[in-house]
């Protein structure tokens, strides 16, 4: 192998091995001798598919090279192969195998989450859509927007129901760039209703400056609606009720952008702010604590972080950091 190769090799984030057209190993990267927890020199000449005890690679790894064809996205328990054949200048020489780690998302594991998580996921449209058809009742007249409202979260519902799995893996994510401020908008339309019912103030603090970003649109909506709520529940019985939503550039980390919503509601001790995020914690009397739980899961398959300030009497602050770049 020449030496452009093997800086190639080495310089990628992920583990990597090039076999021959039969799936015996030739040259593999540090980061997948980290995986198999074996060196280079027990691995040279052994067939990647017992090394990784995944017969399917096998067929993959010869498909590949006889039929020089790139097949991506094979996945097997925790990881992802993506294989490709291997050219030099005047000859296919081998076959590339990269390796993505792929967390299970919680939600394929636990029927009982499952479920609970699609009933939570379906009621926070439904509830939308509720609140634009009151308001259509109110208004006794069309109005465009309220009437958008109800069309986007019925779509949405059909999407969440097209494909329930993928509505519940939050590390395989369709990211487009998109204006966040379009997002928070439309969360907030979701709740114009029960805002005005319930007396509550809400400010925007945006920063026009914010570029778009690289966002899955379904699954930042559904984060931010559970943020949302979230807030518009705890102020909704409080003595002052205000929500305030901000956005701007993170100083750390440098490179994200941040929503920041603040609530006036009763706040957490410090025992429920230890467990936020945890499912099935909730204080509320008919919670479900998945809220929480998937925002913190959308956030994290975004490559960015949820942190959240409370103190009792005084309210929550949840700060939501997005990559601008991926």
């Amino acid at each position: 192998m020449n030496a452009e190769f093997e800086d190639l090799l080495f310089s990628l984030p992920f583990p990597a091995v090039i076999t021959d057209s039969e799936g015996k190993i030739e040259r593999v990267n540090q980061k997948f001798e980290s995986l198999s927890n074996r060196s280079f020199k027990f691995l040279k000449g052994k067939p990647i598919s017992e090394v990784l005890k995944i017969e399917e690679l096998l067929l993959l790894i010869k498909k590949a090279f006889n039929e020089t064809i790139e097949i991506r996205g094979f996945r097997k328990g925790e990881f992802i192969f993506h294989v490709s054949p291997l050219f030099t200048p005047s000859k296919k020489v081998g076959v590339v195998v990269l390796i993505e780690s792929c967390s299970i998302s919680p939600f394929e594991e636990d029927i009982t989450l499952f479920l609970k998580g699609l009933s939570h996921e379906i009621k926070n449209p439904l509830s939308g859509i509720k609140g634009a058809a009151k308001l259509f009742k109110e208004l006794k007249s069309y109005d465009e927007e309220l009437a958008q409202v109800i069309v986007d979260e019925v779509e949405r519902i059909e999407r969440l129901l097209k494909d329930i799995t993928r509505s519940f893996d939050f590390s395989k994510l369709s990211f487009r760039n998109e204006n966040i401020h379009r997002i928070i908008q439309q969360v907030f339309n979701l709740f114009s209703a029960k805002v005005k019912e319930k007396g509550i103030k809400v400010r925007f603090l945006f920063d026009p400056s914010l570029p778009e970003v690289p966002v899955d649109v379904d699954k930042m909506t559904q984060a931010f609606l559970n943020v949302v709520k979230n807030a518009i529940e705890a102020v909704e019985e409080a003595e002052k009720r205000e929500i305030t939503v901000e956005t701007g550039y993170a100083i750390r980390p440098s490179g994200f952008i941040f929503i920041k919503v603040t609530d006036t509601g009763r706040g957490m001790e410090e025992e429920e702010l230890r467990k936020f995020g945890l499912p099935f914690f909730t204080t509320k009397e008919r919670g479900s604590g998945l809220g929480a739980f998937i925002v913190k899961e959308v956030i994290k398959g975004h490559g960015g972080e949820v942190k959240v300030e409370s103190s009792p009497g005084k309210g929550t602050s949840i700060k939501l950091l997005i990559p601008m770049k991926r």
